[in-house]
């Protein structure tokens, strides 16, 4: 979102008219996107409120720069970089340092490096390739969603800023060389950028739509589409009434969508151009219209509107970060009366971060006019990111020393871990702290994490990765099949080799059940899941293995987890039945482990706030709610072997979070060290040695 305290005397196309219809479109920009993120049911399509600000951002921008270039023949990209940083960076760099003064205060110290880690991203300007490479949905805001989300679309206006200074001194190079007016360059060399982006996002939304909600391309079209508005001459007709009646349909081009779009549709694609050409229509007929009392002009520039217009840049900035970290310490989205305290206290921060930080860096002493003026603020701003780094780094480390305990070896004495519930029990010390340690137990991972070995595509990965265990090639060899609930039992069989030689081969893809029925979310079937199972069970009866271990989480956890279910006629029980069926028809032997409990809520979390591991229990009952299909299935074909464990995570009616000092989950998984404690009692089950 481009920054609201930008000059208030902005081009109209022609000259430098003031327009304060323009803060109050900001005002109407960042209102939408406020509400949606504090309420996300009243305006599903509030998020086009982004798009508003691009467009006016361009306007903005390409209008002064077209204005430069056509004034001096050139541009002074020196200057240009000067403005955006003391327009932008001072407040931005206010709410990172808030941001990880609140991590530290206020969340659990699981979520420290992930948060230290945005922050870097965001400081880099390039937040929005970090959202888009992590798939991250742009939706309300819970809990364990990152403060700095939002940067993502500061990020792709930084990127634009960076390429459009040489853009311009191309188009003015070109036109000295042909002894041409560069202003005679600008409009079609803009329109045709603008129509490589648009056909660009179109494709990319239509295939890949959360990637392309993010990426930098998918979304120049907007900016562009400004900078027409700003560079087209004025249309003769468009003035008086007519452009009154011009300025309302753009408002109803921004407004109406907020009710009918979501984030599920492919977005930003084509349907973003209603947004988009409503606001450039409102923009250009703005000047015109504003002679006229009944305009949508006039309404936008009554003060109120136009005040909230001032400070949007920074409510912006701090109306995410003060909603995550409510619904983080509420554990709940907030009601409407919360949800109003919440947007009165982002008001007020940023009317505070305006007058007090955005204010004081605008205005350049009059030395600051030249390269040598500039270098100043290109020095404060490279210090200041330097501190925020060192900011950011702090916590990262503290993280990071717990960390290094995950590659410690733990005494089977002091954390004997699931052995503490076996046949034979070990006795448990008291007053050892717990391990891993809650703040790092989301990378206690299991081998099958690294690399492909947690992602097997048996197109793509050779038969030769993901072997683990012993190196003896005369060994029996156990593979492990399914999705990253079956990965969990890799190391464990790992830690069994040690005493009895095996050679353990992964074949697990995270989010796929070994079934051959597509598991299918609200808009998509995941045919590749089922079509990669196949391929996987040919590759399985090829090698003869001595031992298929299957594994997989329960179908109400990938209700709870992602939101999949199986059609009636093609359920999850019919496709474990025939990928098993195959493996026993091929005369191979068959077990099938039944899917840990499945805790309620985030155990780790949990435990980090209350630091009493009675309140994070679950209830066996909830937490073996429901059927376990493989379990089901298995029971449906000849000679497969079910092995249950779950004795192992609950007893009296209760499955803790922490057990024989080992803490068990990290989020519906166990932790590895957890997993590894079940060992002894995996190979009894298994009959291994």
């Amino acid at each position: 979102m481009r920054h609201a305290s930008a000059v208030k005397r902005a081009n109209n196309g022609t000259g430098h008219a003031p327009r304060p219809d323009i803060q109050g479109l900001r005002a109407l920009a960042v209102g939408l996107v406020v509400i949606y993120h504090l309420r996300p049911e009243a305006l599903a399509g509030g998020f086009i409120g982004v798009d508003v600000f691009f467009v006016v951002s361009g306007f903005l921008i390409i209008g002064s720069l077209a204005r430069e270039a056509a004034r001096n023949s050139s541009i002074s990209v020196p200057a240009f970089y000067a403005r955006r940083i003391r327009r932008l960076f001072p407040a931005s760099a206010a709410v990172l340092v808030a941001v990880l003064l609140g991590t530290v205060l206020l969340l659990p110290q699981s979520r420290w490096q992930g948060i230290s880690a945005d922050v870097l991203f965001s400081l880099l300007q390039v937040q929005n390739w970090h959202q888009a490479l992590s798939a991250v949905s742009y939706a309300g805001a819970t809990g364990e969603v990152s403060p700095l989300q939002h940067f993502w679309s500061l990020a792709v206006e930084e990127q634009f800023y960076l390429v459009i200074p040489f853009f311009f001194l191309g188009l003015v190079l070109a036109a000295r060389r042909m002894n041409r007016a560069s202003d005679r360059f600008i409009v079609p060399a803009l329109s045709a950028v603008a129509l490589v982006s648009f056909a660009y996002s179109i494709h990319l939304s239509n295939h890949e739509h959360t990637l392309a909600y993010f990426v930098t391309g998918t979304r120049v079209w907007e900016l562009a589409v400004g900078g027409l508005a700003a560079l087209v001459p004025a249309v003769g007709f468009l003035t008086g009434r007519r452009a009154a009646l011009a300025s309302w349909a753009g408002v109803a081009a921004v407004v109406i969508p907020v009710f009918f779009l979501t984030t599920e549709m492919p977005f930003p694609g084509s349907i973003a151009a209603i947004p988009v050409l409503g606001t450039a229509l409102l923009l250009r007929s703005g000047s015109a219209a504003a002679a006229v009392p009944w305009s949508a002009s006039r309404v936008l520039s009554l003060r109120p509107l136009t005040f909230i217009g001032d400070v949007s840049y920074s409510l912006y900035l701090w109306h995410w970060p003060v909603i995550v970290f409510a619904v983080a310490l509420l554990g709940r989205a907030p009601r409407i009366r919360e949800a109003i305290l919440l947007g009165a206290l982002s008001l007020a921060l940023a009317a505070a971060s305006y007058y007090w930080v955005e204010q004081r860096f605008r205005h350049p002493s009059s030395r600051n006019t030249e390269w040598g003026g500039h270098r100043k603020v290109y020095v404060l701003a490279m210090c200041s990111a330097v501190l925020v780094t060192v900011a950011a780094w702090a916590p990262w480390q503290v993280v990071e020393v717990k960390r290094a305990q995950l590659s410690t070896a733990l005494s089977d004495r002091d954390y004997p871990g699931a052995r503490a519930w076996s046949e034979r029990p070990a006795a448990v010390p008291a007053g050892m702290p717990v391990r891993p340690d809650p703040s790092v137990a989301m990378q206690d991972v299991p081998a099958t994490s690294a690399g492909a070995c947690g992602v097997y595509d048996p197109a793509s990965v050779p038969d030769t990765d993901c072997w683990f265990g012993s190196q003896d090639l005369e060994a029996p060899v156990v593979v492990v099949v399914g999705d990253s609930h079956a990965g969990q039992f890799v190391d464990p069989l790992v830690a069994v080799s040690q005493q009895i030689p095996l050679r353990i081969h992964a074949m697990v893809r995270n989010g796929c059940p070994f079934a051959l029925t597509p598991p299918r979310s609200a808009d998509t079937v995941y045919a590749n899941c089922s079509a990669q199972n196949a391929v996987t069970a040919e590759k399985i009866i090829g090698q003869k293995p001595d031992l298929v271990l299957v594994a997989g989480m329960r179908e109400d956890g990938y209700r709870k987890a992602l939101g999949w279910h199986w059609a009636p006629e093609s359920t999850l029980a019919d496709g474990y039945v025939e990928s098993l069926s195959r493996l026993r028809g091929a005369g191979l032997r068959v077990a099938v482990i039944a899917d840990p409990p499945y805790p309620g809520g985030n155990p780790v979390e949990c435990l980090q706030k209350h630091g009493r591991q009675d309140q994070c229990a679950t209830a066996a009952a909830e937490a073996l709610a429901g059927t376990d299909t493989l379990v089901a299935a298995a029971g449906g074909v000849p000679g497969v072997e079910t092995i249950d464990l779950s004795r192992h995570f609950c007893r009296d009616g209760v499955c803790p979070v922490v057990i024989g000092n080992v803490l068990v989950y990290r989020d519906n998984h166990m932790t590895n060290t957890f997993a590894k404690s079940l060992a002894p009692d995996l190979a009894v089950a298994l009959r291994l040695g």
